[in-house]
């Protein structure tokens, strides 16, 4: 009975992982469709209005004690809320204004992790395996194969490279996170770090948009606009975290790390049947290569894979698995 129990408890955290990681992909669907009628700041702000709220509900639910960190962590903390609150919202928000939702939920997978082991190693001095490096490159090759497909660089003009140069900018904020998390060393709970983090960078999504955004700031008081807002913040926000959490803290991280692969297909198969976007072969080979780089890279060097930090073990130190395919 026992091993019955144990074996439902896993496939439900399977499950989780799988809805996780979609949820994530299909967030370039949704926010491609959201930006069309709300401004990138505006919606970011209402993204994570609901996010915090929903975190704080986990935290009390799952009896997390709210943890006072120290002046250091703190800084830390406010620097993840600073890259991927408000860095990463605005560069993948601002991106699916002028490029392909199929393009970003390719790029940023893609790259995350090549700028997570770079950053990594001029930062942390944290030095690559071969590998490690191999894979960087491998997946760097299959972006640059991206770009070419959509008309390479000699077309600057292009509206959607500049929306592509911003997925690949965004991918960079999660290789900040990365080293910042790691420097946490799970002195803070994931669960709290995360509700701080999204409250800091909220501390400037909000002024911004009211700033920038003034003129549309009435019109997303609207049903609209918050489901839309509500899907990126309870499934590609919250459960996205909840599912990436408990996948490494009952199956390990290399277990639970390859289901974020579910996310760059997501958002492929949403931008095709969703938004109706053409995706040529080239891109989706530039993407195969990329993903298949990143899975080297990241496969036997310590390495997580979902876009979120993890726990590296119950009562161990907080890992960030910021580098791999999941999110936006």
């Amino acid at each position: 009975m026992a091993q019955g129990g144990q074996s439902r408890a896993e496939l439900t955290t399977k499950l989780l992982l799988v809805a996780g990681a979609a949820s994530g992909g299909f967030a370039f669907v949704v926010g491609h469709l959201a930006v069309a009628t709300t401004g990138p700041a505006t919606l970011a702000t209402w993204r994570y209005v609901l996010a915090i709220a929903g975190f704080a509900l986990l935290v009390v639910a799952t009896r997390t004690p709210w943890q006072r960190p120290s002046r250091a962590d703190a800084l830390r903390i406010a620097g993840m809320g600073l890259a991927i609150v408000a860095g990463y919202n605005l560069l993948f928000l601002w991106g699916l204004r002028l490029a392909p939702a199929s393009d970003g939920g390719l790029i940023v997978p893609g790259s995350a992790p090549t700028w997570s082991i770079l950053l990594g190693w001029l930062l942390l001095r944290e030095r690559p395996s071969r590998r490690a490096l191999a894979g960087s490159a491998v997946a760097a090759a299959g972006i640059a194969v991206i770009f070419g497909a959509v008309g390479g660089f000699g077309h600057s003009s292009s509206t959607r490279i500049q929306g592509d140069l911003l997925y690949l900018a965004g991918g960079s904020m999660w290789g900040i996170l990365n080293v910042l998390a790691r420097g946490l060393r799970g002195r803070v709970n994931t669960l709290v770090a995360n509700t701080y983090a999204a409250a800091l960078g909220l501390v400037i999504l909000a002024p911004l948009a009211i700033v920038t955004e003034r003129s549309s700031l009435a019109a997303s008081f609207s049903l609209t606009t918050l489901w839309q807002a509500g899907y990126l913040a309870a499934f590609a926000t919250v459960l996205l975290l909840y599912a990436n959490v408990r996948g490494a803290t009952r199956l390990g991280v290399p277990r639970a790390a390859p289901f974020a692969y579910v996310a760059p297909v997501a958002a492929v198969l949403g931008g095709i049947l969703v938004l109706h976007e053409s995706v040529s072969t080239v891109v989706l080979l530039g993407g195969a290569i990329a993903l298949a780089g990143t899975f080297a890279a990241t496969t036997h060097v310590g390495v997580g894979v979902g876009l979120r930090l993890l726990p590296a073990r119950r009562g161990g130190a907080a890992r960030s698995a910021a580098e791999g395919p999941s999110k936006a």
